[in-house]
């Protein structure tokens, strides 16, 4: 056999280099809850507990616009598909939806200081923790909070069309599963469960809370066939 029909043995992998910082940030006077990019990939999303939001540029990080109008911090942050609108959500308990197009559009410089609230979303009796817009539209958001229940929301009336009294205690974390129809959510109560967006009915309990460390974040997957989960006791599930 030639050398030439000899099987050649793989290429070697590029040596691993890591990431190294290129820029830094001070967009907030409190400490940094949350950071976000948009789906379009050309803002930066950050939410602080001195209850601000601002807006950056990824490439430079200076600040575009700030989001003010929350009276307290900022727990979470959730971009519709389209990154057209943003979600907050706050301690003050309340949800704020912020029309973000008129940045996108340009090419004149936005406003950085522009009131871009357009719905205040009331309902929540604690601490408003977690947000997620629904990916198949931007007139839907689920939250959690502190009061122990999950709410869907819509956005175009500011209306809460479902609350769902889902864990015995806070609602740490929901996420939209990518069709829109089913939510999972996670609790410090130690359980995680998955509800049908459309009724509010549990569909099942994917871990419940005997003896379980409390959930910090769950999640999908993008295909939506693998749940998440992260539990205060240094685990991922």
């Amino acid at each position: 056999m030639s050398s030439a029909t000899q099987q050649q043995p793989p290429p070697a992998a590029p040596p691993y280099r890591p990431y190294r910082q290129v820029r830094a940030a001070t967009p907030h006077t409190r400490a940094i809850s949350c950071v976000r990019f948009s789906p379009c990939g050309r803002l930066l999303a950050t939410a602080s507990l001195d209850g601000t939001v601002a807006l950056l540029s990824p490439s430079s990080l200076a600040v575009i616009a700030n989001l003010r109008g929350h009276t307290q911090g900022v727990s979470d942050l959730s971009w519709s598909t389209d990154s057209n609108y943003l979600c907050s959500a706050s301690d003050d308990r309340t949800l704020r939806i912020w029309d973000i197009r008129s940045i996108l559009s340009g090419p004149k410089p936005a406003d950085p200081n522009a009131d871009r609230c357009i719905r205040v979303l009331k309902g929540h009796t604690n601490f408003v923790f977690s947000a997620n817009f629904n990916p198949q539209t931007s007139s839907q958001v689920a939250s959690g909070g502190f009061d122990c229940t999950v709410r869907i929301w819509d956005v175009s009336s500011g209306r809460c069309i479902r609350t769902i009294d889902a864990h015995s205690e806070p609602v740490t974390s929901v996420h939209f599963i990518r069709d829109g129809s089913i939510i999972v959510s996670g609790s410090h109560d130690g359980s995680c469960k998955i509800w049908d967006a459309g009724t509010g009915s549990c569909l099942k309990t994917v871990i419940d809370d005997d003896k379980k460390p409390a959930v910090s974040c769950s999640m999908f997957s993008p295909n939506g066939k693998f749940i998440l989960v992260a539990t205060l006791d240094d685990s991922l599930v």
